[in-house]
């Protein structure tokens, strides 16, 4: 196909396959690399429209360039460590309907910043064997991450973006600090502040207004990667002791018998000295920085990686833990976020091995959604499509499909036949010769498994029943201003109408956490090199030209009135925006006489960007942005009337927010949150300036007082991850925008500003005390129990500030009343923090949860009682936002408004108000229908069953080894405090079992699965669009484990009903002493001290964390105060170890950067590196850790105690061998003695004897003797690994 012609597509609906020709698939590297680095024409596919581009694959800076033809030829930038994966087609399971030839289609799936959907880049090639070259070239480069290349190499490849992220390269090769900032953070992700970017241009011998040459990009970038204090516990501790003396000399050069001496004893680790010496250092040699190298790589982790599957395949199914997912369709929450086929294919492609489609009949066709919510829907054809082709990408382990069924008979009949011809001879349509038990990972390879009920003679398939009658997304306004309007997601039954809390304005719709939206850019990510000025002082963002005018004056008259009238002016400047005409700028400036003068800032655009010139001659230099325009002319001079003139002196924007009554200058926190004391509305807020010129908004929420800091760069005023042009605009902009989300998702806007009256007109009770400190983490607000109470009588409140409430209702939040004996005060629908009597009231049994479950879950702010109610109609002419909306008002309570923009659907809305229950359910179907023989036909080896109240004896016994059952996470809790919990063990050692989340998890956050797994729980479904630390427990159990191939075997006495998880005694304890010694690129949104929390991942008995003190910088943190963190493990074979790393950002809540989370199996001892991944478990690129661990064996039957004792005995130990002398032969039998006693028994037992063999030469570690060169023998006691303990 030629470009600039299309061809209509008449291909059948199902996807077409390509195959790769031979010729292609065996091309070398070199000839797709001098393939891809040619510019090739190309198609790229735009929604429903083409456009042609050039792509090439820039070697040098290891990304894909794609570049417009044309007059706007703007760059975009595909970085190779982003691409996830590449097809062919433009999406194999989708109908393409795009007006091209399908072999000619190629698509590209990367991902954007930390986000869980990835972006896609489709495109047509020229000719169909282009295409194949295009996928088989962009596969190898994907492989060819860039964490694996060297530490040169990395670096070359930073350095070489310099030019595309600059987007306009000066003439001269010169940058500024400002446009090295951009560049350190768009290239290597170096979110540096001002002032730690200047302390390092400063230890560069570089001043802060200095121009950088190209050159100098490499030393200021090992100046940010390379910290020698790291290295420096190597040498010796604070008191000069030698504490690892394996590095006598200290001369920038490693001596090679000191590196063997160190690889052999402290890391045990079987490379060789030539191995690392070659790889990492030159000339046969390694400097500290190319050792700082090695610790900080992939041949120095902590943790072993699996590359191959370890565990024995081979037993029933049942025996194994397996990666699932829940409502794997959805991208976002479970009430208003899209459904996308991608979803399933990041799934699999995580190694999950249990996906659940929910199938509904929508229009005559079988459609996967979430019932009854407003999520988007999906063809179940696209689904399956996209199964059969990933379900065996990642391993060859069976696949379980949980289907949840809600189509009739006949549309069963549809579904059934529709899987089979999909899935063909993948799915599982016959038992296999089992012998009386589930059939092994290795029976089932490369064979999908169908989930759901099955068809019995006499057995009816009971449906959902819904009351749910009208949903939509409708704006509610404001109970304190009038026309403020906020859209909400409501649902209504006969009884109820129920709202969510207010949802953003995104087209996606859905709700995000978030601490408010931008003005400007984030301040997490640098601002462009277009919108450097807008940090400058000099940048007059929000004046006008008359306050311009007035400004200048006044600035004259106070420099007059402080330096006399001899002073010159001359050269002082601002840059104001032109009132008219969008995106021009005057210059404001004084001349030789003081007077005030102005020029007109000019643009142009070239090759698709703006340029900026004051000078118009033919030759006259132009600029990329304001900043260097004004940065050009600080240095050289411009002609004014003939007068050359050269730009001096800023003159900053004046502070008018010094007049609003919200500012309190010099006010303390506790000074503000007296005047906040009385005014108990959320929201409620001042900004007070401390002495040292730093700012804090300080405001009410959720019955406490909240501090947040406001930072200032240049000009810029930052809060959270926002920054703004002014404190005016900040503030004004959380008025109508949530500031602050609270733990039950209420947003929280800046209300009620707080006038600065005297303290002594506030009134204090004799009793006043703070409501609470300046900064609440996020952890301590979660770790408030909440408490529910419900209505024993009807209570009608007497005043404003009294809930009334009939007799049933849930009262949530409930607190004493600090000013009222005998009262309460709570939340109840949308009257929050109100007060009541305790006696009307009884504390509600929480054994009953599931039946305070509403349709929103914990997204519900409120209902509306629709008995005894009256609504009414409203239009209103001025209004052209909301022009119409329904008052409803209840008895005892405050109006509420509905509004609408179209008069039809307020209607609509209306009738379903008034008559309630006249009003049909949205889901219309029978309550109970047979379900299709052909589709239970399918359900082999899945039988789901009705879970049990509890495993009685007698369950146990009636067993299928067939069936199986779900139930969600409240149930488990419930079945593991029961007396019968042991039997839940037996159940899960034959049978599988699955557990969900609660429907109160609305937002899509994810339970605890330890307690599921502990209990045997095989598919344990977790929420894979929600990074948080189910997830990430999830990823560190399944994905560093057993090749990632989503399947974890079980130990032994798991599935032999000897082990018990409430028990507290075993035999194969384990002590771990952990010392975090450094770090590189920790970066957060916010923040620059981050901490690090060591924790222990298993049993109830194992669970202890500990952690670190902040460090004081983000770049290459150093943690020098010795701190080592002791942790105890009673049954590693449960147990996971977790590094994260957090940052406290300006609302004084932790912020996650990173973590890593495996196995205490896989531990590694010695100096370690922990690889740093994000929450969906990607790699992060360069941060990283550097431990040191050392690990114990503990004999006895108080581990608690001998774990005590051993860490007294090593820090003896340690003291004594630091001294130097010889060591006696007295010493040396003392040492063995202990050895031995420590050894005599292995890390962990074993049945088979394979097992113990490979324990035992584990096991089989002797204390080393190390021969100094002048003669003289020491000996140091080792009982590290670097081994897997397994």
């Amino acid at each position: 196909m030629r470009f600039g012609k299309k061809k209509q597509n008449n291909a059948p609906l199902k996807p077409e396959k390509i195959e790769i020709h031979e010729d292609v698939s065996c091309l070398s590297i070199t000839e797709c690399l001098l393939f891809a680095q040619d510019e090739h024409q190309i198609m790229q596919f735009l929604g429903p429209n083409q456009k042609q581009k050039i792509l090439k694959y820039d070697l040098d800076s290891h990304q894909l360039i794609i570049k417009s033809i044309g007059h706007n030829c703007k760059l975009d930038l595909i970085r190779c460590e982003d691409i996830k994966e590449v097809r062919y087609a433009t999406e194999c399971f989708q109908l393409l309907k795009l007006s091209a030839e399908i072999d000619l289609c190629v698509t590209i799936k990367y991902r954007v910043d930390e986000s869980f959907v990835w972006n896609s880049f489709k495109f047509e090639a020229f000719d169909p064997d282009s295409a194949q070259k295009w996928v088989h070239t962009l596969r190898l480069m994907q492989e060819a991450k860039i964490h694996k290349q060297s530490p040169d190499k990395i670096k070359e490849i930073f350095i070489n973006r310099f030019p595309y992220l600059l987007e306009s390269v000066s003439l001269d090769g010169q940058i500024s600090p400002k446009e090295l900032k951009v560049f350190l953070c768009d290239a290597m992700n170096f979110k540096l502040e001002t002032e730690e970017l200047n302390q390092i241009m400063k230890d560069e011998g570089l001043l802060e207004d200095s121009v950088i040459e190209k050159s100098n990009l490499t030393s200021i970038y090992n100046r940010l990667i390379y910290d020698e204090r790291i290295i420096d516990p190597l040498y010796e501790d604070k008191s000069g002791k030698s504490v690892y003396p394996f590095f006598t000399i200290r001369t920038g050069i490693i001596d090679n018998m000191e590196l063997e001496e160190f690889l052999n004893q402290e890391q045990k680790t079987d490379m060789l000295v030539d191995t690392v010496v070659n790889k990492y250092g030159k000339d046969g040699s390694l400097t500290s920085k190319q050792f700082i190298d090695y610790l900080y790589s992939d041949d120095n982790l902590v943790y072993t990686r699996a590359d191959a599957v370890e565990d024995s395949m081979d037993s029933p199914l049942s025996h194994y833990w397996i990666a699932s997912s829940h409502n794997t369709y959805l991208t976002g929450n479970q009430i208003t976020s899209k459904s996308n086929v991608e979803a399933y294919v990041q799934a699999l492609l995580s190694g999950c091995k249990c996906v659940e489609l929910d199938v509904w009949e929508r229009q005559n066709t079988i459609m996967i959604l979430h019932g009854n919510t407003l999520t988007t829907m999906i063809a179940a054809s696209d689904v399956l499509a996209a199964i059969e082709q990933y379900a065996f990408k990642v391993s060859p382990y069976p696949l379980i499909l949980s289907i949840e069924n809600h189509l009739g008979p006949q549309m069963q009949e549809d579904f059934a036949k529709m899987i089979k011809e999909i899935l063909g001879d993948k799915l599982l349509s016959a038992p296999l010769p089992d012998g009386g038990q589930l059939p092994s990972p290795n029976m089932l390879r490369n064979k999908i498994i169908i989930k759901d009920k099955k068809h019995l003679r006499d057995f009816n398939h009971e449906y959902l029943k819904t009351d749910i009658v009208r949903r939509g997304e409708i704006y509610f306004e404001s109970s304190l201003h009038a026309n403020d309007w906020s859209r909400r997601v409501v649902l209504m039954t006969p009884e109820f109408l129920y709202y969510s809390y207010q949802e953003s304005d995104s087209d996606e719709g859905e709700m995000r956490e978030r601490i408010g939206a931008i003005n400007g850019s984030p301040a997490g990510t640098t601002l462009k090199l277009s919108d450097l000025h807008l940090a400058e002082p000099w940048y007059w963002g929000g004046v006008d030209a008359n306050a311009g005018n007035y400004y200048i004056s006044e600035y004259v008259k106070s420099m007059i009135s402080l330096m006399g009238e001899e002073i010159n002016l001359s050269g002082d400047f601002a840059i104001r925006p032109r009132t008219q005409g969008v995106g021009e700028f005057v210059l404001l400036f004084l001349d030789s006489q003081n007077k005030a003068k102005k020029i007109k800032v000019q643009s142009k655009y070239e090759r698709g960007f703006p340029r900026y010139f004051i000078e118009d001659y033919p030759g006259a230099p132009t600029f990329e942005s304001l900043y260097a325009l004004v940065k050009h002319y600080q240095r050289v001079s411009f002609s004014v009337d003939k007068v050359p003139l050269i730009l001096k002196r800023p003159i900053q924007e004046p502070r008018n927010f010094a007049k609003e009554i919200w500012f309190h200058y010099g006010a303390t926190f506790e000074d503000s949150e007296r005047r906040l004391r009385d005014h108990k509305v959320n929201g409620a807020f001042l900004v007070r300036e401390l002495p040292d010129n730093k700012f804090r908004l300080v405001f009410r929420c959720a019955g406490s007082v909240r501090s947040c800091k406001i930072r200032q760069d240049g000009r810029l005023w930052i809060i959270g991850n926002s920054q703004f042009e002014g404190l005016t605009q900040l503030v004004d902009y959380y008025k109508k925008r949530p500031l602050y989300i609270t733990k039950n998702n209420q947003e929280i806007k800046l209300t009620k500003p707080v006038e600065m009256i005297p303290l002594d007109q506030v009134s204090t009770p004799a009793d006043y005390q703070l409501l609470n400190q300046e900064y609440v983490t996020e952890e301590e607000i979660r770790e408030r129990p909440e408490e529910v109470y419900e209505a024993e009588e009807d209570y009608h409140g007497r005043a404003e500030d009294e809930l009334t409430f009939l007799r049933g209702a849930i009262i949530r939040n409930v607190e004493q009343d600090s000013d009222h004996v005998g009262w309460f005060v709570g939340d109840y629908g949308p009257r929050k923090r109100k007060r009541f009597p305790k006696k009307f009231v009884r504390l509600y049994e929480w054994e009953e949860e599931e039946n305070l479950d509403n349709p929103l879950g914990n997204m519900c702010e409120g209902m509306i009682q629709l008995k005894k109610s009256t609504a009414r109609l409203h239009t209103v002419s001025d209004n052209s936002y909301i022009p119409h909306y329904i008052s409803i008002k209840c008895e005892g309570r405050e109006e509420y408004r509905m509004g609408f923009k179209q008069y039809e659907e307020m209607e609509r809305w209306f009738d379903s108000i008034t008559n309630p229950k006249k009003s049909k359910p949205l889901s219309k179907k029978p309550t109970k229908r047979k379900q299709s023989v052909a589709y239970s036909a399918l359900v082999i080896y899945a039988v789901a069953i009705p879970a049990p109240i509890e495993f009685t004896d007698d369950y146990i016994a009636s067993l299928n080894y067939r069936e199986m059952s779900s139930f969600n996470e409240n149930k488990l809790e419930s079945l593991t405090q029961k007396s019968t919990a042991a039997n839940l063990l037996a159940f899960t050692s034959s049978c599988l079992g699955r557990v969900y989340p609660k429907g109160m998890r609305t937002n899509s956050n994810n339970y605890d699965p330890l307690l599921a797994w502990n209990y045997g729980i095989q598919l344990v479904a977790l929420n894979y669009q929600t990074p948080d630390k189910g997830m990430q427990l999830n990823w560190g159990k399944f994905h560093n484990h057993n090749a990632g191939c989503g399947y974890v075997k079980k130990p032994f006495d798991m599935v032999t009903n000897k082990f018990d998880p409430r028990q507290d005694s075993f035999s194969n304890s384990v002590a771990l002493f952990i010392r975090v010694v450094g770090g590189r690129m920790l970066f957060s949104e916010s923040g620059n001290s981050p901490k690090v929390k060591i924790s222990m991942e298993g049993l109830d008995c194992d669970v202890t964390a500990a952690e670190t003190l902040p460090a004081k910088s983000s770049t290459c943190p150093y943690w020098g105060d010795g701190k080592v963190i002791s942790l105890l493990c009673l049954n590693p074979d449960m147990a996971m170890l977790r590094f994260e790393v957090t940052d406290t950002n300006d609302f004084g809540d932790e912020k996650f950067i990173g973590h890593c989370t495996f196995p205490i199996r896989q531990l590694m001892t010695g100096w370690r590196c922990v690889p740093l991944f994000d929450g969906y478990g990607h790699e992060k690129l360069l941060a990283r850790l550097l431990v040191h661990i050392e690990m114990e064996i503990l004999k006895s039957s108080d581990p608690e105690r001998e774990m005590k004792r051993v860490r007294g005995e090593i820090l003896q130990l340690n003291e004594h061998l630091t001294e130097v002398s010889p060591v006696s032969e007295q010493d040396i039998a003392r040492l063995k003695e202990i050895e031995d006693k420590y050894f005599e028994l292995s890390f962990l037992q074993r049945k088979t004897e394979l097992d113990q063999n490979r324990v035992a030469a584990n096991s089989a570690m002797s204390g080393h003797v190390r021969t100094l060169s002048r003669g003289k023998t020491y000996v140091r006691l080792s009982k590290k690994r670097s081994k897997p303990l397994l």
